[in-house]
This record gives structure tokens, C-alpha cells and sequence, in this order.
């Protein structure tokens, strides 16, 4: 590579390019549908505009996140990054050492924008005034007849550790992306999962790992506990007990977190178990049937040849012989079922906990009436890794901007036959600041009421 091409690389310019182009790959991943991550509006965009849809797709449009350009960009910043830092460090290395190079006449040195001359009291000699500049948290080299000192000297090391940061993020993202498993779990009350994978919802499918493989978390539903007040749905408390007995509580902020994988409430049913008996009483099948009817609108289950429609009052009530709820908390739970046979409607009627439907020759039975829950099921192994990243490059805007480097140059020297001392210095940041910060430090140096 010519150093030509080399300086272009790793110039600022080309940083910023690279950034508007991926901020614009993002603004498009925000407008357009992603085929990975809005399934259900891509598919319907797709059987409504087939010809537009197969045009972006054919440019990668659709998948923009991982599309070849997409990717070509990132590898150019992180080569752009990588460069910045192999010719930055010699550099900061040359600007944390501390050199004898460094000692300068306060009063000709390029760059310090900051000069001062202070007369020193008699009783005060130079050792004793760098010593004070010393206590003051400055590294000082020379002495009385020349001086250099720095304040927080390795503070050029912050923008090292940012730039690295980035470099984890990278790393943990390629992890956590590649890694990662997404399911939808349902579970009744006293239901037990010992991780099967069959036991995942099968729409939408899971989505499984490049590498590892799915979560093998172990646990049984003891308990679920929705809470509404005023017909607000406020809460929900799951209680689950692990494979070693330990009890864990999951609400809509709190999920169950195990091996590097997040069991997240996502939804909320209820799971009545239904008998059909014979008519003399005889249990013939039975099963408890998840029903997503909490939103009012109708669900469906068969049962022992006959299908059922179920529509559930949360605080069942009459109104004008009309059907209706009061509120949605759970103060007269009421199915309305309607049965049929071969297509056909063979009966319907409301159905109470511990109540009944009569059916030709047999009979429904709702026995309990238990709720299920939906986990949305995350296991991904790079997040500690990206988080390191994130906190570290938190850290080094932190370190940089905080702790900023200070430098002085000075000697004590006599001045039309008053002996002086004769300060310059500078800062990275907040120059104007700096002034007022290095009056008050020579005076408290040189004992001196402070300025006003």
C-alpha cells in the first residue's frame, strides 16, 4: 500500500465520509422494511408490490445491515481506525515521556499561551517552589534554575483507549449477532420447560444460532399473577422455580436471566382446562388449551372431534341481553363457547369455572382456569463484551475531557534585581479557564493572596 493511498486512509476526511455513508445506510434501514427484523410488514409489502420489493432485494436493500456494501463499509472504518492508532501512538508515547528536552526559557517558548512573571517572597526559595508545584499533582523535571511540569500526563492515553473501545464493540456485536437465538416460549401455570427446542413457538420459527446452540435453561411456572386496577392492566408477576429449586420472579421490567439467555414477558392468556365427558360421566379426553382471548376477540380449540370458538369476559355481566364485561379484572371470569361439528353449530353458551356446556351425547367441562405466559427468548453470548466496550470508551471521553493534560515551563531568575518566578503554560481544553486556573495555582505556590 503507498503511503499515498496510506495518509488518505487514515486522514480525517475519509472518516467522515465513511460516517455519512453509514449514517445513510441506517436512514435507509429505518425507511425500508428489513426481511430480519419487520418480518410480518416485509412479506405483506412483498405480496403488494412484488415487482419493488424483488428490485430492492436484488440491491440488498432489504437485508441493508449485513448487505455487501453495508459490510464493505464498516471493514474500510475499522481499517480507517486502525490506522489512526498505529500513527498516533508514537505520538502519544513520545508526548507521555517525560524528556529533559522538554525544560524551555518560559519567556521565548513557542506555544504557551499562558506567561506570567511573579515576584517571590524572601523567605521562599526555588527547591521549595517546585515542591509545592509537586504537591499540586504535577510531575516536574529540573529544578529552580529550569523547570517542566505536567499535569495529568497520560491523559493522551484516553483517546488510545476510546478508539479501541470501538474495536470491542466490534467484537462483541460479531459474537452477540452470530450466537444468538430467538424463540417465543408459552407456559401454562405448573408447566415445566427443560429446554426443548420443540417446545418453542413455531411462528415465527426460532431463530438459531450460527454458532453454540439453544438456550438449556431448566425451569418450572409456579405461579402467574396479573394485576389490574381501575380495568388497567398494571402488572404481572411469574414466579419460576429452577432446576436447583432457587425461585426467580419475572414482571414486564424484570426478566428471567440464565447462561448468557433473557426469558422476557411478552404476552399474557389464559389456559382453562377442559374435560369432555361422555353421558354417563365418563372422562373421555381432557387437555389444558392455551387461549389468546384477553384482548376480547375470539379464540379456537378442538377437543375430542369437535371444534370449539371461546370468547372470554374477564368480569362477566348482562346488559340488555347483551353480553359485555364490566372491567378487565378478573372478578367473574366467564367463557362464551360455541361448538361445532363437521361445520356445523351443534351448541353455545357461557362457561364459569367449574361450570358446563352440553354437547350432543357428551358434555364440556372447565375444571380450572389457570393463565399462560409468552417469553420472548434471547440467548446471545458477546453482550458483556460489547458492554466493556461501551464503558470503555465512556471512560476514556470521561478520562479525556476531565482529566486534561496541563504543562508548565518555568525558572526563577532575577528581574531588574527582584528575584522572580518566571511561569508559561498550556492546556488541551478550556483555555480561558486555564488562565484563571494557573494564577491561582502560582499563587498558592508562591503563598500569594488569590486574585480577584
Amino acid at each position: 500500500m503507498s503511503n499515498k493511498a496510506v495518509k488518505y486512509l487514515s486522514s480525517l476526511r475519509f472518516t467522515i465520509v465513511l460516517i455519512g455513508l453509514l449514517g445513510v445506510i441506517f436512514a435507509l434501514g429505518l425507511c425500508v422494511p428489513q426481511k430480519r427484523l419487520l418480518k410480518e410488514i416485509y412479506f405483506a409489502w412483498q405480496k403488494n408490490s412484488p415487482s419493488l420489493v424483488a428490485f430492492l432485494d436484488a440491491l440488498g436493500l432489504t437485508t441493508i445491515y449485513t448487505s455487501p456494501i453495508t459490510i464493505t463499509l464498516w471493514l474500510l472504518f475499522f481499517l480507517n481506525l486502525s490506522l489512526v492508532l498505529w500513527q498516533r501512538w508514537p505520538v502519544i508515547k513520545g508526548r507521555i515521556t517525560l524528556s529533559s528536552k522538554r525544560i524551555a526559557d518560559p519567556a521565548t517558548a513557542g506555544g504557551y499561551p499562558f506567561r506570567r512573571s511573579y515576584p517571590m517572597p524572601a523567605d521562599l526559595d526555588g527547591k521549595a517552589v517546585v515542591a509545592n508545584i509537586q504537591k499540586r499533582g504535577f510531575a516536574v523535571l529540573g529544578d529552580a534554575g529550569g523547570f517542566y511540569a505536567v499535569k495529568n500526563r497520560l491523559s493522551p492515553i484516553a483517546f488510545m483507549l476510546f478508539h479501541v473501545s470501538f474495536f470491542l464493540i466490534l467484537l462483541g456485536g460479531l459474537i452477540s449477532v452470530y450466537t444468538e437465538f430467538i424463540g417465543y416460549l408459552d407456559l401454562t401455570q405448573g408447566e415445566s420447560f427443560q429446554g426443548e427446542l420443540s417446545r418453542y413457538n413455531a411462528s415465527p420459527r426460532p431463530k438459531m444460532p450460527e454458532f453454540g446452540s439453544p438456550p438449556s435453561a431448566s425451569f418450572s411456572v409456579q405461579s402467574i399473577v396479573p394485576h389490574v386496577k381501575h380495568n388497567t392492566p398494571t402488572g404481572i408477576d411469574v414466579t419460576l422455580v429452577d432446576s436447583l429449586g432457587k425461585t426467580h420472579l419475572v414482571d414486564i421490567n424484570r426478566p428471567y436471566s440464565t447462561a448468557s439467555t433473557s426469558f422476557v414477558f411478552k404476552h399474557l392468556g389464559v389456559s382453562p382446562l377442559f374435560v369432555l365427558k361422555d353421558a354417563a360421566g365418563k372422562d373421555l379426553v381432557g387437555a389444558y388449551v392455551k387461549l389468546d382471548v384477553l384482548q376480547m376477540m375470539p379464540d379456537h380449540f378442538a377437543l375430542g372431534g369437535f371444534s370449539f370458538t371461546a370468547t372470554f369476559y374477564p368480569d362477566y355481566v348482562s346488559e340488555q341481553g347483551k353480553r359485555a364485561t364490566r372491567d378487565m379484572e378478573f372478578n367473574n371470569p366467564v367463557f362464551f363457547i360455541v361448538a361445532e361439528r363437521d361445520g356445523k353449530k351443534v351448541a353455545e353458551g357461557l362457561v364459569p369455572k367449574g361450570g358446563a356446556l352440553e354437547l350432543p351425547g357428551c358434555r364440556l367441562e372447565m375444571r380450572e382456569m389457570p393463565f399462560w405466559v409468552r417469553f420472548y427468548v434471547v440467548k446471545q453470548r458477546g453482550l458483556a463484551i460489547l458492554y466493556s466496550g461501551f464503558a470503555l470508551a465512556t471512560f476514556g471521553v470521561i478520562w479525556r475531557l476531565l482529566f486534561f493534560r496541563r504543562e508548565l515551563i518555568g525558572a526563577v531568575r532575577e528581574e531588574e534585581g527582584v528575584r522572580c518566578l518566571v511561569v508559561a503554560g498550556r492546556s488541551e481544553y478550556y483555555k480561558s479557564l486555564a488562565e484563571d486556573e494557573f494564577a491561582k495555582l502560582f499563587g498558592a505556590v508562591l503563598g500569594m493572596p488569590e486574585e480577584r
